[in-house]
């Protein structure tokens, strides 16, 4: 059994990892340890995403999401003492996540097509081609970037 989610279909697992890495540059980056942007490290089957802006998705007490698609079923795991919270739905936050990772994808494979076309303009104004296209695939979700 798989889940879908969005126009992702998870066939085994998706995890959810937030404020996994720690900015040396920013100590203070994330909710739980100052301001800023806090990232989710996302796995979805065997791709990972890795500093998926997730701040305004994923609430502030949550670490961790695990999700087992082919069972439909999954925990979310807290930065306090609470105990694991068994799931068997995902919760708006989850999919909101798995649109960044699909936005991501949109600007990596329209910053690919830009810097691979030949054509100089293309080729120099291929990050604001690809963040363009992110922020309106996004919108397009009604989630801002």
């Amino acid at each position: 059994m798989a889940t879908t989610v969005n126009n992702t279909t998870v066939n085994s697992k998706l995890s959810i990892i937030f404020d996994a890495g720690y900015n040396k540059a920013n100590v203070n980056d994330g909710p739980r340890d100052g301001s800023g942007n806090t990232e989710s490290d996302v796995r979805i089957d065997q791709v990972t995403y890795f500093n998926v802006k997730s701040h305004t998705e994923v609430p502030s007490e949550v670490h961790a999401l695990q999700w087992n698609a082919t069972t439909n079923t999954g925990s979310i795991e807290y930065v306090d003492n609470r105990e694991n919270e068994e799931i068997s739905s995902l919760p708006q936050w989850a999919t909101n996540v798995v649109i960044r990772c699909e936005a991501q994808v949109v600007y990596q494979n329209t910053f690919l097509e830009e810097t691979e076309s030949g054509d100089a303009t293309r080729i120099a104004n291929a990050e604001t081609t690809a963040s363009t296209a992110r922020v309106n695939y996004l919108s397009g979700n009604s989630i801002t970037y």
